[in-house]
């Protein structure tokens, strides 16, 4: 799989200008980089909040609630109402009593949240400040910060050759945590059979609790009839938020002269673009983007673009309009 614009030059190399030993050896994030970010995401995480907006995607039943519906814990009994769901009556209560009671339960308040973090060969790309990976990390650690300080229980899972699942994270230390679990550094470019979102968002769907929610990090390379399948019954389920990281270059490719774009077997070199190619490339990046962001807003999908020049700044301005 490719950077966005592999799939417009096939087979173009992710990973420009970052030297292979840093690739293989160092961390996304350094722990100096880490504790810089817990200073920047502290400063930004009080402008948004960390319930939605009402959506019109079903949790349970009919109704839409920011809660996870009736949970387990049973908490009283009180005489019986027509309409009451008979699989709730007490009968121990009805039988010493000669009444029917309906049992009550506390309803579950306590939304965990999944963080599914790209790190496949194509987030491996960048030009001006950082790879896409390196910036989904630092959104990551957004999200981490958020789940902290609201008392979420937390849980990471990191996309590349396979899928890495963090424990689950809770109360203090959760953003550091997570951090070192998100920065361990990526496995080595390789031809290799990488996992498909599509098949992590399925174990998402058989594992996750209704009212849970999910926040995708992702350039959505593979965003596929497939995926979109799984997205649609996930939005029905969990509240979905969904980050489409991309490079600039990706979306306006400059006119440089020299620019070579180098296949990943090295037999494809381009060192001139025509005006003619220049065009269409700009027109074909445009509508790539703007047909993934539309696709899932289709789906009721929460749906932001982060860039890798853009501050955290951009990030909370996005989600500060749909977080009340």
């Amino acid at each position: 799989m490719q950077s966005a614009f592999a799939n417009w030059f096939p087979g173009l190399k992710p990973g420009a200008g970052v030297p292979e030993t840093a690739r293989l050896t160092d961390p996304i994030l350094s722990a100096r980089a880490i504790h810089a970010l817990a200073d920047e995401v502290a400063q930004l995480g009080d402008k948004i909040g960390v319930n939605p907006k009402a959506s019109d995607a079903r949790k349970q039943g009919e109704q839409t609630s920011r809660y996870l519906g009736s949970g387990m814990e049973y908490e009283e009994s009180r005489a019986y109402q027509p309409g009451d769901d008979v699989r709730h009556l007490n009968w121990r209560l009805m039988a010493r009593t000669g009444q029917a009671y309906t049992k009550l339960f506390q309803e579950e308040r306590q939304e965990s949240w999944t963080v599914i973090v790209d790190q496949r060969q194509s987030m491996r790309f960048g030009t001006q400040s950082r790879l896409k990976v390196v910036q989904a990390a630092r959104a990551a650690g957004l999200f981490a910060w958020l789940a902290e300080q609201n008392a979420r229980p937390l849980e990471g899972v990191a996309l590349a050759e396979g899928a890495r699942t963090s424990p689950i994270f809770e109360g203090r230390g959760t953003f550091e945590r997570f951090m070192e679990f998100v920065s361990v550094p990526c496995p080595p470019l390789r031809n290799v059979t990488e996992s498909r979102l599509s098949d992590e968002l399925l174990a998402c769907l058989s594992r996750l609790q209704s009212g849970s929610r999910l926040v995708i990090l992702s350039d959505f390379a593979d965003l596929d009839d497939a995926s979109l399948r799984v997205l649609a019954a996930l939005s029905e389920k969990v509240m979905v938020q969904a980050v489409l990281l991309e490079d600039p270059v990706e979306r306006n490719l400059p006119k440089l002269p020299g620019l070579k774009l180098q296949s990943l077997n090295g037999g494809f070199e381009l060192d001139h673009l025509s005006e003619r190619q220049h065009h269409s490339y700009q027109q074909w990046a445009q509508h790539y983007f703007d047909e993934k962001i539309h696709r899932l807003a289709g789906l009721g999908i929460s749906a932001v673009s982060l860039s890798t020049v853009d501050s955290l700044a951009h990030l909370t301005e996005a989600l500060g309009e749909q977080y009340g």
